[in-house]
């Protein structure tokens, strides 16, 4: 039987001011604000790009009509859209942050809008004030996200210092959009990047649009957000992430007398599945977002519950104080008493309390299950935290972290496995789990991101005496095909705790120790103290070509960036069940060599196999836990959610214990054996090095091999051992010389 607890925060309030005459031309129906950095979105998750992305990316930028004085020449919206109940798909923008829709013009646009309405906009617009375009890298680009017909058509005012407050005197970016869109015929006003070199302006810049976003229909009928600007201005500078922008949606029409809906909070953790430790009363807690949108203020409503489709429960949700628009984070937590390996699901939805009817029922049920599963919270798995650090050719401080992560590897290497992946550049960048502003950057189970060398030893000691013991990972049956130049074997999971199976991602990656090769990029500065690869020709020439060394470089991945999802056998893994994940590898036939040498032997150029080593090649496996399970790695607040759990690595050829292939060794048979004065080597591969021994151990020296064929004539008779070394791995026999 559950017991229940409730907890209500409200989240704002605040009304939409238009004319008497057209009350409801447009409403705002959904604000998604940044608070202090945190919860930002994009609307409906189309656009996941970095806000600085210009020409090139699928961007155009808009020509301006020198005869308009600050509008762009006449464009297009490249899908039918209502303004105002009138189609048209002609637009100007202008540099001051507006959008006029059907192409009408005042007679200039060369002034700071400061608050909605001004006569001075032409009629029909949309706008973003207070911004002025004043520097030659200012532009107005466009874009079409998504297909029809959930197409959004975006209209991006880049680079733009906000004109009135700064003169110029300090350098300062702003990138705000207006996002039209096809299906619902509704416009987001998109807050995005903006900073300043100048600490105060880093913290007041924005202050003064307040007054100055919303819709335009004409000079006495406006929609401003004047009311909601503690939720799209009073914030700390943005970086240029997508996930920290803010936007508010238009709405066309009137809208319902009686309608609330209950949604995903967006500063809440995102649905999937959560471990809970087992015990009584156990605290199960959702979350969701309550918002009334009817004219009608009718607060009245029951929140609802059901766990495992058991009986429903019901709670009343009462409010007070809401205005036109409001909404709140409803927080519910429900008490249950858990064994190790149950599951519980829960569903929750809204009805109006006491009768009446909802306008609109289908935003009435929360959109996710809430799924929790109870564990032991124990288990004694010896696996290491995985290290994944992001670099590329062209980052002057990547060397100094490598340099950092080089020590840590040798210090920590029985807890941690170290990757490098490459982003940006010749090398690779398909496999990489995270988009990045910038380099370099470490990242700690996929968890706690570290940008400082100097912190990379105290985070890392932290992830390891937090990392779990609920799963014990090892690779088996792994084996280098030379033939085929693949990669075999299996990465076995023995749980040591319950877990969801279909809530786990597994993972292998190939990854090459040392890789030499030439920087291209223009802006290259490496320090040639921290440059390696001695061999190159423009080792120590601080040029634009500069020698490097990688370590760690992931050249592919089984199971893509986050790994494969088993969907077969028990939904629930317990202690001690097993989970077998098989996986090929291919040895890539070249590396990428745009605008390199084709000729440099120690460049990225070239075929992978011709200089391959296995001693230089490992597998790197994983296991995540997956927090956004059923949500597109598209969706999830536009960040994907899947930390690792445990990681294993396994090198292709032990140094140590000589072999590739490491649960068998490579067959040689000898010919004649006994032999007198030669002897036949008949070993798959090509033979790099051949020692013979005697039973004392000692190497005989002066040996001669050709055509696999090695000369006996200076060898004394007697018992020796051969040992031969190829690509494939080792092969040792006993020879009896006559």
């Amino acid at each position: 039987m559950s017991k229940k607890k409730r907890k209500i925060a409200l989240l704002s309030g605040f009304m939409v001011l238009a004319s008497a005459s057209a009350q409801n031309a447009y409403h705002i129906a959904e604000i998604k604000a940044n608070v202090a950095g945190k919860g930002g979105v994009n609307p409906r998750f189309l656009n996941v790009e970095r806000d600085d992305l210009s020409e090139g990316n699928g961007w155009r930028s808009l020509t301006w009509d020198s005869s308009t004085n600050g509008y762009s020449r006449l464009d297009s919206i490249p899908f039918p859209f209502q303004f105002n109940g009138v189609s048209n798909r002609k637009f100007r923008a202008t540099k001051n942050g507006v959008l006029t829709l059907g192409g009408l013009t005042t007679s200039a646009a060369d002034f700071v809008i400061e608050s909605l309405p001004d006569s001075r906009i032409a009629n029909n617009s949309i706008v973003i004030g207070g911004i002025l375009a004043t520097g030659s890298n200012d532009r107005v680009m466009v874009k079409t996200f998504g297909t029809a017909p959930n197409r959004q058509f975006w209209v991006k005012f880049q680079s733009f210092s906000l004109g009135k407050d700064t003169a110029n005197k300090y350098g300062t970016y702003t990138y705000n959009a207006i996002v039209i869109e096809e299906k619902t015929q509704a416009i987001h006003i998109v807050r995005m990047g903006w900073g300043s070199e100048f600490a105060w302006y880093a913290n007041n810049l924005p202050l003064k649009n307040a007054q100055a976003n919303g819709i335009q229909v004409g000079p006495f009928e406006s929609y401003s957000l004047a009311t909601v600007s503690a939720l799209l201005n009073d914030i700390p500078k943005q970086g240029k992430g997508f996930d920290d922008n803010s936007y508010v949606t238009f709405y066309p029409g009137k809208q319902k007398d009686n309608d609330a809906s209950f949604a995903k909070g967006y500063t809440l953790k995102p649905a999937g599945t959560s471990y809970v430790k087992s015990g009584t009363n156990i605290p199960l807690e959702i979350s969701g977002v309550f918002t009334i949108h009817g004219n009608t203020q009718n607060t009245d409503y029951n929140l609802h519950t059901q766990v495992n489709n058991e009986a429903v429960v019901s709670t009343p949700l009462s409010f007070l104080n809401f205005t036109d628009y409001r909404s709140a984070i409803v927080n519910h937590t429900l008490l249950r008493t858990m064994q190790p390996g149950d599951r519980a699901r829960i569903k929750a939805w809204i009805s109006p309390n006491g009768g009446g009817s909802d306008d609109n029922v289908l935003n009435d049920t929360l959109p996710m299950v809430f799924d929790f599963v109870a564990q032991q919270g124990s288990g004694s798995g010896s696996n290491r935290i995985l290290v994944e650090a992001y670099t590329a050719t062209w980052c002057n401080q990547c060397p100094a972290v490598d340099v950092a992560l080089d020590s840590l590897e040798k210090r920590y290497a029985s807890a941690a496995n170290f990757v490098s992946h490459h982003i940006n550049d010749n090398m690779n960048s398909k496999w990489s789990p995270m988009s990045l502003d910038s380099l370099p950057l470490v990242v700690l189970n996929r968890e706690t991101p570290v940008l400082k060398a100097s912190d990379l030893s105290t985070a890392l000691e932290t992830a390891i005496a937090g990392s779990t013991k609920g799963v014990e990972l090892k690779l088996t049956s792994l084996e280098y095909d030379a033939a085929k130049r693949q990669v075999k074997g299996v990465m076995q999971l023995t749980a040591q705790d319950a877990w969801v199976k279909q809530g786990l991602r597994f993972g292998v990656m190939l990854r090459e120790q040392g890789v030499r090769g030439l920087g291209t990029g223009w802006d290259q500065k490496v320090d040639f103290h921290l440059t390696k690869d001695s061999q190159s020709v423009f080792f120590g020439k601080n040029k634009t070509l500069v020698g490097y060394h990688h370590n760690r470089v992931v050249w592919g991945t089984v199971g893509g960036k986050h790994g494969d999802v088993m969907t077969t056998g028990a939904e629930i893994l317990k202690l001690g069940d097993k989970q077998d994940f098989s996986f090929t590898l291919a040895i890539p036939d070249s590396m990428l060599s745009l605008g390199m040498p084709k000729t440099a032997d120690f460049g990225p150029t070239g075929a992978i196999y011709s200089r391959f080593k296995p001693a230089d090649m490992s597998v790197v496996g994983f296991v995540a836990s997956d927090f956004g399970a059923g949500i597109s790695e598209t969706v999830n607040l536009g960040e994907y959610s899947a930390p690792i759990l445990a990681s294993v690595s396994q090198p292709l050829w032990d140094i140590q214990n000589g072999i590739v292939r490491l649960d068998s060794k490579q067959d040689l048979n000898l010919y004649p054996n006994p032999a007198r004065g030669w002897v036949s080597l008949d070993i798959k591969g090509n033979i790099t090095e051949v020692m013979v021994f005697d039973v004392s151990g000692r190497v005989l020296q002066g040996l001669t091999l050709a055509e696999n064929r090695l000369d006996l004539s200076a060898v004394t008779p007697g018992l020796y051992f051969v040992r031969v070394k190829t690509h494939c791995g080792i092969g040792t026999a006993r020879l009896l010389v006559n």
